[in-house]
């Protein structure tokens, strides 16, 4: 069989599709990315307009008439923060269930955290894991409207009960675009959102942490260390390139993060060959990701080639061929997805 699952998030609207092979190998087939903000019109004016809803139904419609080509599939339509934080949300659903035929979910930020939190422990070999036995592992996934962070593995409560270390918080990309200075805003902001998170944090403050990136920026960074001129590495660079993941050492991503933060928007686009809607927001992603990293005392940092709608795509074949994702292979196609024009 199968599958689609289609992800409405504040910067774009993504698809993928993936084909179960033999028994529990999910085979991604095709990607799709359609650079639709709908981030700004909620962050905004605080509802989904009218231009932007057409433009929203418009590209599904797009996406959908993609996969017929593809025998028995089964498709799954979920959204982020900026819908679940606009005004006309649930109408924007039901105008959709109607005029679509499928159902829109709204995940909740727990609920984005969970999924990509089972995502990842699907994916990811152990191996990686074993490479890196630092004291915790955090997950941390940055968006256009909302930032996830969870702790890699549970926890045992007082009572010994295991429980699961889930957040989400209202920092995104395009949400801190108003800000003049980032860095700043973030100095006051982040303390008191990670008053709860610092409770989880290892009481000892020589143990260090092991920090996984997802998201469209963290990818971006991860495919661009390679063209990085040799005058800007080390010699000895600890980065491993895996065809699924990169890992580093912290250290390295704050040197060559401070390198890019000091290049232009221009700069970017003529030397790395970024869109200019990357380069409005990549900066900023890399300035967060240093003050998380910090935050969390970061020792070893891995950014894999996997994110919310490969988890959406995840938990969609588990549910229908009643396996769990643990049991289920991901192999993933190479390069980065389809970009998908949007009608208007």
């Amino acid at each position: 069989m199968n599958f689609a699952a289609i992800e409405i998030g504040s910067n774009a609207v993504r698809m993928i599709v993936g084909e179960v092979r033999g028994s529990c190998e999910l085979h991604v087939r095709e990607s799709w990315s359609a650079h639709l903000r709908l981030g700004d019109s909620v962050f905004e004016c605080g509802k989904i307009s009218e231009k932007i809803f057409q433009q929203l139904l418009q590209t599904i419609r797009g996406l959908l008439l993609e996969v017929k080509i593809f025998p028995q599939i089964k498709v799954s339509i979920s959204a982020t923060s900026a819908l679940r934080d606009a005004k006309n949300s649930i109408s924007v659903v039901a105008r959709l269930k109607r005029l679509l035929g499928y159902p829109v979910k709204i995940l909740s930020g727990i609920e984005e955290s969970q999924c990509l939190q089972n995502g990842v422990n699907s994916f990811l070999p152990h191996s990686l894991l074993m490479e890196s036995p630092l004291k915790q592992t955090f997950l941390v996934d940055l968006g256009g409207g909302s930032l996830e962070i969870s702790l890699l593995k549970s926890v045992s409560d007082k009572n010994n009960n295991q429980k699961n270390i889930l957040y989400s918080f209202d920092i995104g990309t395009l949400r801190l675009r108003k800000f003049k200075n980032v860095t700043q805003y973030l100095e006051s902001k982040l303390p008191e959102e990670f008053s709860e998170l610092s409770q989880v944090l290892s009481a000892n403050p020589q143990d260090r942490s092991h920090l996984i990136l997802t998201g469209g920026n963290a990818k971006t960074f991860a495919r661009l260390l390679p063209q990085i001129s040799k005058k800007y590495q080390s010699d000895n660079s600890s980065a491993k390139h895996n065809k699924n993941w990169l890992s580093m050492d912290w250290n390295e991503f704050e040197r060559i993060e401070q390198i890019f933060q000091k290049q232009s928007a221009e700069e970017q686009q003529k030397r790395w060959k970024l869109r200019a809607q990357q380069t409005e927001i990549f900066n900023i992603a890399l300035a967060v990701f240093r003050k998380i990293g910090r935050e969390l005392r970061t020792e070893k940092l891995s950014i894999p080639f996997f994110g919310l709608k490969e988890s959406l795509l995840l938990s969609l074949v588990s549910e229908n061929i009643e396996k769990p994702m643990q049991e289920i292979r991901l192999v993933l196609t190479s390069g980065p997805p389809k970009k998908f024009k949007i009608c208007t």
